[in-house]
């Protein structure tokens, strides 16, 4: 977890390279994650005191590909790492790496 640490929350170069430089897109891009986030949050807390590690794995791939596509370098990194655990259903350390994603996800609320 140490490497994660040192990467940025948000690569907004790369994340511009995805949009063809088109930042007003990436604005509407990034707000439509930061709407969308809490929900999928809720999902995976409840996921977890229900030890239901499929809504873990499909919630933590959810969150993956959305903030992989934004370049949101922590929080994907976290929530591959949600989704792993999920998959194979582990339990241990689940829970530290959700607030650690609860953490991170925080930091985008001042994006843009």
């Amino acid at each position: 977890m140490e490497q994660e640490k040192t990467k940025p929350v948000f690569d907004q170069e790369a994340a511009l390279e995805r949009v063809g430089g088109d930042m007003e897109f990436l604005k509407e891009l990034i707000e439509l994650f930061k709407s969308d986030y809490p929900a999928k949050l809720a999902q995976l807390s409840k996921g977890l005191r229900e030890k239901d590690f499929k809504t873990i794995s499909e919630t933590g791939h959810s969150l993956k590909s959305a903030s992989g596509n934004l370049s949101l370098t922590r929080v994907y990194d976290l929530s591959f790492k949600i989704e792993g655990m999920g998959r194979k259903g582990k339990i241990q350390g689940i829970e530290k790496a959700y607030n650690e994603l609860e953490e991170e996800l925080g930091k985008i609320k001042n994006l843009f």
